[in-house]
């Protein structure tokens, strides 16, 4: 029989990284199920309710992405040099008591205040790029599998949460369901957060697991694979502006999908609690997906995987277009999943290119340009919606798109570090 004192010495021996990378699991699930995700559940309701169009209400969600540009190299710097639990704590309590607030609003302009000031700025700072930058500190040699869980959180929150959130909306109104998510949110954030410590050498450890003290018996790596990049190194080479134009076009894309997934699954012909549903599915079929391309990330180059994610990517698109009825529905649910779960990796790449030291930095950089992509592509296909009461054309602009996105993974190369550090390897 288990005692309980021998699962408490087990539970002690525990690598600490690893309830680091529980909490953000955890986090990042709250974050994408009730946060990012729920926007295109609320979509519909808001826009009705409000009396908008659709280019106005996409301006709502798009405006959040020109917040996350001018926040993220900021956020990413602060992470860097304080650590992320601070952020973590601020942006999430900043981020449910503006959902809070939101459940009360009905002027269009204060909703556009609060949704960009309060709740979006909460979520960039604290339950976004703040959690991959916590968890690239405290891993190196299992950063594909420990990133790829960290992000499955943001998917296995959309599917889990936005079923409880489409039926919410159905049954007591979008208002009481986004009071009762800001309550959670803001419930939940602190006990998870300070679990989350600044790396494993403040608490005399190693990335992976050991002391300071002990080094591990694993072979050395290669001065490539362990050099930290400072912040400006990174951005000499040309592995990140390419690592950049990938996730930029990528990233860009998804904003707009993620946004008018459920009204695009409508136009198809689905009712809207059956689309939001559908959409529920895509990541819960994407939560395999992602710890797949984790594990496969550790022994296989992240390039062909990418490369085959934004490939399916642009078929999905194509599906919607040319494939009828319910068929085109689920080819593109399922081989958006794969997209989705290919994705993590444009986070590894990050990581194992240029190491721990401006991991949160370089992506808030990132975040600048994908975040006004991010921003475009949703006004985009609001627009096209009111001209045309269509998505057809929103669909061929984004299948060639994604077909530039797989070519930029065919470049990416691991970069050497500086001629500094190779010197004084030797």
């Amino acid at each position: 029989m288990v005692s309980v004192s021998s699962v408490k010495a087990r539970l002690k021996g525990v690598y600490y990284g690893w309830w680091v990378l529980a909490a953000t699991f955890f986090l990042g699930a709250i974050s994408g199920g009730l946060l990012g995700s729920s926007n295109a559940i609320f979509f519909g309701p808001v826009k009705q309710d409000l009396g908008l169009s659709s280019a106005q209400t996409s301006l709502i969600f798009s405006l959040t992405r020109a917040q996350g540009s001018v926040a993220g190299p900021l956020v990413g710097w602060v992470v860097d040099r304080f650590g992320a639990r601070p952020m973590v704590i601020a942006g999430g309590l900043a981020a449910g008591i503006g959902f809070m607030l939101l459940s009360g609003v009905h002027q269009y302009w204060l909703y556009l205040l609060i949704f960009i000031g309060v709740v979006s700025t909460g979520r960039s700072a604290g339950l976004g790029q703040t959690l991959l930058g916590a968890v690239n500190k405290w891993f190196v040699q299992r950063r594909s599998l420990a990133m790829s869980i960290c992000i499955t959180g943001f998917t296995s929150g959309g599917a889990v949460l936005l079923p409880l959130v489409t039926l919410g909306v159905q049954s007591i109104g979008w208002r009481a369901t986004m009071f009762y998510s800001g309550i959670f949110v803001a419930a939940v954030t602190v006990p998870l957060a300070l679990l989350i410590r600044s790396s494993p050498e403040d608490m005399g450890l190693e990335a992976d697991g050991g002391s300071q003290s002990q080094k591990s018996s694993v072979g050395r790596r290669s001065a490539a694979a362990v050099y930290d990049f400072s912040t400006r190194e990174a951005l000499r080479t040309r592995a990140f502006w390419i690592l950049l134009a990938g996730v930029v076009v990528r990233t860009s894309l998804w904003g707009g999908i993620s946004v008018h997934a459920v009204e695009l699954l409508v136009w198809r012909g689905m009712e809207f609690q059956a689309a939001g549903l559908m959409f529920s599915l895509m990541f819960l079929l994407a939560v395999p997906m992602r710890l797949a391309a984790g594990a496969l990330g550790q022994r296989w180059d992240s390039q062909f995987l990418l490369f085959v994610g934004e490939v399916l990517a642009g078929i999905s698109m194509a599906s919607l277009l040319f494939l009828p009825g319910l068929l085109a529905v689920y080819l593109f649910v399922v081989l958006f999943a794969v997209e989705q779960g290919t994705s993590t990796l444009n986070w590894v790449a990050l990581g194992d290119y240029f190491g721990r030291a401006s991991f949160a930095t370089l992506m808030g950089i990132m975040s600048v340009c994908f975040n006004i992509g991010m921003l475009l592509t949703p006004l985009y296909a609001g627009w096209v919606v009111d001209k045309t009461g269509s998505y057809n054309l929103v669909l061929w602009t984004f299948m060639p798109l994604y077909g530039l996105s797989a070519v930029t993974c065919l470049f990416m190369r691991r970069p050497a570090p500086p001629a500094s550090a190779a010197q004084t390897a030797r």
